[in-house]
């Protein structure tokens, strides 16, 4: 089995130094960014190289819709079709069906465990592994990344609650607390 990529976009120095030791420890080739800007180019500049990515791990800091959706939109304008995994404070349920519909494999909201975040990677990798392994007819379509936010009434905006969700896929979002 090859070793696997991921790129993570984390901009506090402690905690990013912190999650890319863990996942070295666990066999993964870590990539380190400072900003998911950054990483966003990144992985726009690797279209025509060898070199791949197999997860991007992308900290939105806060979890409001704009953010979300002005992450989505810049994943969609330049066409990075990498799977990713979202860190964020808070993530209401619009905004983590918003994600589900664009293609992310899940969202960890913090303060999470370290064993959440290498459970959701392995979750993640294991799920892409058996996409891989179906005949063309029976892979997944690509999610419809144009529509994923839709715009809500101003009247209702403010009263979604936040929770965490969980999905048929096998992905959970997790909302564990205790450790960052």
């Amino acid at each position: 089995m090859r070793t696997r990529h991921i790129l993570l976009a984390e901009r506090k120095p402690n905690l990013q130094h912190s999650l890319g030791l863990m996942l070295k420890q666990a066999d993964y080739r870590v990539q380190l960014t400072d900003t998911t800007e950054e990483a966003l180019t990144m992985l726009k500049g690797l279209h025509n190289t060898p070199l791949s990515i197999d997860l991007f791990i992308a900290d939105l800091d806060t979890g409001t819709e704009e953010v979300c959706r002005l992450f989505m939109q810049s994943l969609s304008a330049n066409d990075i079709t990498t799977p990713y995994l979202v860190l964020a404070e808070e993530l209401c349920d619009k905004t983590l069906d918003a994600f589900k519909n664009h293609g992310c494999l899940g969202c960890i909201t913090k303060p999470f465990e370290p064993q959440t975040l290498l459970r959701s990677v392995h979750n993640a990798l294991e799920q892409l592994s058996s996409q891989e392994r179906l005949p063309p007819e029976r892979k997944p379509l690509q999610p419809n990344t144009k529509s994923a936010i839709k715009e809500q009434p101003s009247h209702l905006q403010g009263e979604q609650s936040c929770k965490t969700s969980s999905y048929e896929n096998g992905f959970r979002f997790f909302s564990l607390r205790g450790f960052w």
